[in-house]
């Protein structure tokens, strides 16, 4: 996903991938969220990206980074120890505002198996 940062016009990129390399941002960031139709993020056509203020960008940055650490745990760990081991584990922890997903699973596997780095 191509951000360009209003009144700098610096140019990033969003990506989150899963386990098969898929890139699933636009569907997380705008996930029931209404940051797509909120005017947090607004598509340009003349430069075929979306457009937003310095302060949601880092937001978003940190969020999506989070997440993608969170989503790579999450597969060593199934590889580890299987996918109904880590799911209940993780059980109502992602049940929390998305910019407190990752800490909110992350301390759940970490009560789980302990705090093993990816």
């Amino acid at each position: 996903m191509d951000i360009i940062i209003k009144g700098t016009n610096d140019i990033k990129t969003f990506e989150l991938t899963d386990s098969s390399g898929s890139d699933w941002v636009k569907d997380f960031v705008g996930n029931g969220t209404l940051e797509f139709t909120d005017g947090q993020f607004v598509y340009d056509d003349d430069i075929g990206a979306f457009v937003c203020e310095q302060g949601t960008y880092d937001w978003w940055s940190k969020v999506i980074s989070d997440q993608q650490d969170m989503q790579d745990r999450i597969a060593a760990l199934v590889d580890e120890h299987g996918h109904d081991a880590v799911y209940d584990a993780i059980g109502d922890a992602s049940a929390v505002d998305i910019g407190d997903e990752a800490a909110s699973v992350n301390a759940a596997l970490d009560e789980a198996f302990g705090t093993t780095a990816v």
